[in-house]
């Protein structure tokens, strides 16, 4: 495809975020499968430049590689998304926890918070992830599962014990022997290990920023391997990482049934015990792990059925099967540091490469 011109806008955009308030930006693009567009500005961290061996923590994202480790386990017959979670973790019960399933982790409609609301805290003073998934065990669920949704990092971290349990080792390993090593991802990470932090973008304005807790930018944070944003991945990894989901992507980690339940909606289950109530708040159309775009405003020039995922790092993946394009953005300015100005960012950029399109 000729770019020349094409991609003018695009290309301005990047420029104008990293002469703004972002310090470094990376993007890619394929459609039909094949790489079109490749480009990154900035510095990704003090005197490293973006560039292609940089590593970009994926904050949000990463719960679609813990999502993939859910379905390879779902493909092998050791899990289904109607498991409760309390038949694995029998000490998951009170206030309605009896009926959460995988289901209702994996779409967001499982009633529990977001996060602890000490989250910083937390990480400032290097607590570790058992103690943070303990949370989910206690308290008031917001709502019985399934009867609305409500965004929620506790949720996939709580997943992520699920599968560690079931499979009978730890979720970095799940997903490093059932997802990356499968799918050839070799510059993704969860966690990154030794040796690499001077290849790794530094996030401004996370969780605990200034500290040895801080979010993404500490070894203690990226040691946690957070089911919900412990993952860092290559502009390029991340690209290939979406391939997958795109219509003529490869088919390396699941059959055609599974990678189709990954991007489909699966909230509205009318199974014994998935639904204790019907439905009493607006509950969007979610994958395994996946947002689909359905009626949501975002992305604003995606069609319906497209499908990804936003991370507060600054990042974006998004498949439209529709245009046949996956386009991966990565970015190192934490959704915490200009709220109001965050989605408009990641918009801007993918209105841009989709008008080019």
């Amino acid at each position: 495809m000729d770019l020349t011109g094409r991609f003018g806008a695009v290309f301005g955009v990047l420029d104008r975020l990293v002469a703004g308030p972002v310090a470094g930006v990376a993007l890619a693009v394929a459609v039909g499968g094949e790489v079109i567009a490749e480009r990154y500005a900035g510095e990704a961290a003090p005197r490293l430049p973006a560039g292609p061996s940089t590593l970009w923590p994926l904050a949000s994202i990463s719960k679609l590689y813990t999502a993939a480790a859910s379905m390879a386990l779902i493909e092998r017959g050791e899990i289904t998304l109607s498991t409760r979670v309390e038949t694995v973790l029998p000490g998951f019960v009170g206030g309605g926890r009896e009926r959460m399933t995988l289901r209702h982790l994996m779409t967001h409609t499982g009633g529990l918070i977001y996060e602890s609301p000490r989250m910083a805290e937390l990480m400032a003073s290097r607590t570790p992830l058992d103690a943070m998934v303990d949370e989910a065990f206690a308290g008031d669920l917001l709502f019985p599962p399934g009867a609305s949704q409500r965004y929620s990092d506790l949720g996939f971290a709580l997943a992520g014990r699920v599968l560690a349990t079931v499979a009978g080792m730890p979720l970095p390993d799940l997903v490093a022997s059932l997802v990356l090593a499968p799918a050839g991802l070799e510059d993704t990470f969860m966690p990154p290990p030794r040796g690499l932090d001077g290849r790794i973008a530094h996030v401004t304005g996370g969780f605990a920023e200034g500290t040895d807790g801080a979010m993404y930018n500490s070894t203690y944070a990226r040691d946690l391997a957070h089911p919900a944003f412990g993952t860092v991945a290559s502009l390029r990894d991340l690209l290939a990482f979406g391939l997958l989901f795109a219509p003529g992507g490869p088919r390396s980690l699941f059959s055609r049934t599974g990678t189709a339940a990954m991007v489909t909606d699966q909230t509205g289950s009318d199974l014994p015990g998935e639904v204790v109530q019907p439905p009493t708040g607006v509950i969007h159309p979610w994958g395994v792990g996946f947002m689909i775009k359905g009626r949501s405003v975002y992305p604003e020039l995606a069609s319906p059925v497209s499908h990804g995922h936003a991370g507060a790092s600054g990042c974006s993946l998004w498949i439209d099967p529709e245009a046949d394009v996956v386009v991966a953005f990565v970015s190192n300015r934490h959704l915490n540091a200009d709220p109001d100005e965050f989605f408009s960012r990641l918009d801007r950029v993918h209105n841009t490469v989709m008008a080019a399109l």
